[in-house]
């Protein structure tokens, strides 16, 4: 947290081959140039204090950020709200979640502007009731 490795020439570098985003354990610098380059950039804070680039690196080997063990071939997923990991082998049914949350979620927000309160919608009016707190 004391530097930040990556910055503008990197993503230049890295949008030039083809990366497209980044997911760093730590901070990283030039943040508006980046902002205005549109690289996506997940990393823990921002530091104006460059590093020196002269420790070898490994490829295809597992990764831990913060928590999370990431294995080569895994699936990043980023938006503004964070990440998430995906193993290969679940991508397909990790989709198919997706797709019915969304769908719920969607009738959800219909059942909401016609009148429904969230506490039905999620099956806690029982319990709400059952502690009287309606």
């Amino acid at each position: 947290m004391e530097a930040g490795p990556w910055g503008d020439v990197l993503t230049l570098q890295a949008m030039k081959l083809g990366i497209a985003g980044l997911v760093i354990h730590g901070c990283v610098r030039d943040a508006n140039l980046i902002i205005e380059l549109g690289f996506p950039v997940f990393c823990r804070g921002l530091s104006i204090k460059g590093t020196a680039k002269n420790q070898p690196g490994k490829v295809n080997t597992p990764i831990t950020v913060g928590d999370v063990v990431i294995n080569p071939g895994d699936i990043i997923v980023g938006d503004r709200d964070g990440l998430v990991v995906v193993a290969q082998s679940d991508v397909d049914e990790v989709i198919a979640n997706s797709i019915a949350r969304e769908e719920k979620e969607v009738g959800q927000r219909r059942a909401i502007e016609q009148g429904a309160f969230t506490a039905d919608l999620l099956g806690l009016s029982d319990t709400l009731r059952c502690h009287g707190l309606v």
